[in-house]
């Protein structure tokens, strides 16, 4: 955990790119395939080593509409989403790579007319982990309000694309976690205060009841006892989650948790995105290997905005405290 502040909230957004471009070539493969893949480097699959699909491409999205709106803004985030699908806005080689069905659908039907808070899909098959990969910077923008106003936010950004409440409980306790990071709290203590709240939420919650089932791992501690191997590395929200909690629990600085993330296969873009957000954030920039900041494509223009956006957001802070 060293390093500034801006310089943590600087490596968990280009964390989270790292982690994307590192596992795309990857997507879909499974453990056994990937033991002898040199991860120092980024590897070539259909694109250029470097590229970055929708996870970082959202994920940047989201925060120029918060820079532009200062705060969230569901309808120019919408705008922003369909861009990218339409036009190829903010994208490695001009084309939208890599988006999933439950978002395709619902920027279909923002398109269409519908109200971007009602656009995400509410079934159990929109369970997926679109919204996850793309929240990061919902909550280093709000990460000073209480929980409730971040959870309210988060909750909120998430309805453009997925509105299920397995997938809020999701989002809620992956924002909770990195909260908690930045308020400077060690990994094992900042896992077992998510439990905690976890617990509350879907004791508090009559939605979130009926969806506390799919996290029994979390709540009865088995995640962390259970061989990394064993972890779960699909599309669906609820593996995507866990996964990444059990990555960061066995793993001991950046570059662990994001090759860890790549190795274990399946969704290996989203699952060493949401690792590498949450990791960069913990251990911060001085722990990022240069290879893998260096060869990103279009790198600057990411380091760029990254660093124009947490200056945006320290300086607000400093403001408040005023």
């Amino acid at each position: 955990m060293q390093g500034s502040l801006k310089e943590k909230y600087f490596a968990s957004l280009l964390g989270l790119a790292i982690g994307d471009a590192l596992g795309f070539p990857f997507e879909g493969l499974r453990l056994e395939d990937l033991i002898e893949i040199n991860l120092c480097y980024f590897q070539r699959g259909k694109f250029p080593p470097g590229t970055w699909s929708d996870d970082t491409s959202l994920t940047f999205l989201t925060v120029e509409s918060l820079l532009v709106c200062q705060g969230l803004n569901l309808r120019d985030l919408a705008f922003r989403f369909w861009r990218w699908l339409k036009e190829g806005y903010f994208t490695p080689f001009g084309e939208a790579i890599g988006i999933g069905k439950a978002t395709r659908k619902a920027l279909l039907r923002f398109a269409s007319g519908i109200l971007p808070e009602h656009a995400g899909g509410r079934g159990e098959r929109d369970c997926g982990n679109g919204s996850l990969m793309r929240l990061l910077p919902i909550v280093l923008w709000y990460g000073d309000a209480s929980e409730k106003t971040l959870l309210a936010r988060v909750w909120e950004a998430s309805s453009l694309t997925h509105a299920h409440p397995r997938v809020f409980l999701a989002c809620g306790l992956y924002a909770l976690l990195l909260q908690r990071f930045i308020l400077g709290q060690k990994l094992t203590e900042a896992l077992l205060y998510v439990r905690a709240q976890g617990l509350s939420l879907c004791k508090e919650n009559r939605l979130f009841s009926r969806e506390a089932l799919h996290f029994t791992p979390l709540w009865d501690g088995s995640l962390f006892s259970l061989p990394v191997e064993a972890l779960q590395t699909s599309g669906y929200v609820v593996h995507t989650l866990l996964a990444a909690f059990g990555i960061l629990f066995h793993t001991n600085s950046f570059k662990e948790a994001v090759k860890l993330a790549v190795r274990l296969g399946g969704d290996t873009d989203t699952t060493a995105a949401i690792a590498g957000a949450a990791a960069g954030l913990y251990y911060g920039l001085a722990e990022i290997p240069l290879p893998w900041l260096d060869g990103l494509v279009k790198g600057r223009k990411l380091r760029e905005l990254a660093n124009q956006f947490v200056t945006e957001v320290l300086e607000q802070k400093n403001k408040e405290r005023i």
